[in-house]
């Protein structure tokens, strides 16, 4: 059994690494997408290299964010015949409660992101205890294991990933490549001469190769690939 000291979030940091997610209860590889409907009628699904284990008891249900990024969509309202157990959503930083939503988290490296897309969650850091910051509809955050950063709003952008699109929005070259490169295998990289041009667009996920192809077409940059595995875009005008 998994028990109390097991599901803190310090315990879930020093366990995290390629074994966990590989021994993970729902993972999902590089470039894919799963949904699973769990249990409870909790929906969850799993954006790229992504993996979460589930400790579910009598008085709550846990989800543990391995690695990666998930989106969960709890049931509520009337006649939604909606668990009373408490939902958590735990990270290496804090833990994220629903109040009855649908969310999505994001662990990054030392820090957690969380876009509430309906209803509300309640986040709480590691490092304070007692200290909360309540989440509603139409906003997101990152917390660190010390602090709750204030909100901003979401965007197009906050759950693109659900429908198998990846959006710019006047976005840095090297912003766009390294939010590209999660869901493709192998190494992508852009010379700094070029990271800071901007583009704008909707591109699907099913083929980043496609994405990559299109890049000539819309900035002055072209791409050298060395493997199928590594490429680097590189301005056009550099010598081949």
């Amino acid at each position: 059994m998994w028990g109390g000291l097991a599901i803190g979030a310090g315990l879930l940091a020093s366990r995290t690494g390629p074994w966990q997610a590989n021994m993970a209860d729902f993972r999902s590889a590089t470039g894919e997408q799963r949904s699973f409907a769990l249990e409870d009628g909790t929906q969850l699904m799993l954006n790229t290299g992504s993996a979460v284990n589930l400790r579910f008891d009598a008085s709550e249900r846990r989800i543990l964010l391995v690695a990666g990024e998930i989106m969960v969509a709890t049931r509520h309202g009337p006649g939604s015949s909606a668990d009373s157990r408490p939902l958590l959503v735990q990270t290496a930083e804090g833990t994220i409660r629903s109040l009855g939503t649908r969310f999505t988290v994001r662990q990054r490296p030392e820090r957690t992101s969380v876009a509430v897309l309906e209803s509300a969650v309640e986040i709480s850091s590691q490092g304070a205890p007692g200290s909360t910051r309540v989440l509603h509809a139409g906003e997101q955050t990152q917390f660190s294991r010390e602090t709750v950063e204030a909100p901003g709003s979401t965007d197009e952008q906050t759950d693109a990933w659900t429908r198998g699109q990846l959006l710019a929005d006047e976005q840095r070259l090297d912003d766009f490549l390294a939010e590209l490169d999660r869901y493709r295998p192998g190494m992508l990289r852009v010379d700094p001469r070029i990271a800071g041009l901007r583009l704008s667009g909707v591109f699907p996920l099913a083929d980043t190769d496609r994405i990559l192809a299109t890049l000539p077409s819309v900035l002055p940059v072209r791409v050298q690939w060395r493997t199928r595995y590594w490429a680097t875009v590189v301005p056009a005008d550099r010598g081949r």
